[in-house]
């Protein structure tokens, strides 16, 4: 008898079935982000640029922007130097004045006007008109040289009470001379008011306003006056 053949296929397909293995997870349709109205302008412009152009422009615009960066960079560096050089001329002076600044000659009249003052109150009287005139111009100018150092006071003010000051001293050692023996002959105060001049006649020839115009003129224009503004650089003023 001949054997019979009962292998059959482990597995089968039921009829409309499927095969497990042929199982593939459904793909999720991709999110739309959604662009403004000015977004889609941007995007339909930039989707006619040919490749190329695209990227040239890309790469142009990065390279303006380093450009830029670097130029405020080193135009700020280069301006607040000037700027810390110009700051200290007050109290350093300028090379050209060979040493003489406006700080210690104005310090100077601000010593010798009290002196010429203290003597003109034990001469005249501490009530004298002149010698209280003396003495008011003497605290405003000392107040505001004070002022000018810490950085709180404008030059202007300082420069007009130093004005006020040479004529408050000036009609106070008239006086004195009206009391004294011989006019020309006042000892120790004809000193003091001999500096008192001496320095307002140094300061008559210092070159700090030339070079503060210089310096004036140099950040004025543009771009530096921008660059000033951007890097906090202060205006530097002439003793006028």
């Amino acid at each position: 008898m001949a054997n019979a053949d009962f292998s059959q296929n482990d597995k089968q397909t039921a009829p409309g079935g499927f095969d497990a293995g042929s199982y593939r997870e459904k793909t999720k349709p991709e999110q739309t982000v959604r662009l403004t109205p000015r977004q889609q302008k941007l995007a339909a412009l930039e989707a006619k640029l040919p490749a190329a152009l695209s990227t040239r422009a890309a790469a142009l615009a990065l390279s303006v922007v380093v450009m830029l960066a670097a130029f405020f960079g080193f135009g700020s560096a280069k301006l607040r130097g000037k700027y810390n050089t110009a700051h200290q001329w007050f109290t350093a002076g300028v090379a050209a004045d060979n040493g003489y600044n406006l700080s210690e000659e104005l310090t100077t009249r601000m010593n010798t006007a009290a002196n010429v003052i203290t003597t003109a109150s034990n001469t005249l009287g501490a009530d004298n008109a002149e010698v209280l005139t003396a003495q008011d111009a003497l605290t405003a100018f000392s107040n505001d040289l004070d002022g000018v150092k810490a950085g709180k006071t404008r030059l202007h003010a300082l420069y007009e009470d130093n004005e006020t000051l040479g004529t408050a001293i000036d009609q106070l050692y008239a006086k004195l001379q009206e009391q004294a023996a011989d006019p020309m002959k006042m000892g120790a105060v004809q000193g003091q008011y001999g500096q008192f001049n001496s320095a307002a006649t140094i300061i008559g020839t210092l070159q700090y306003n030339t070079a503060v115009y210089e310096y004036q003129k140099d950040v004025g224009g543009f771009p530096a006056s921008v660059l000033g503004t951007l890097s906090g650089v202060k205006e530097v003023e002439p003793f006028a």
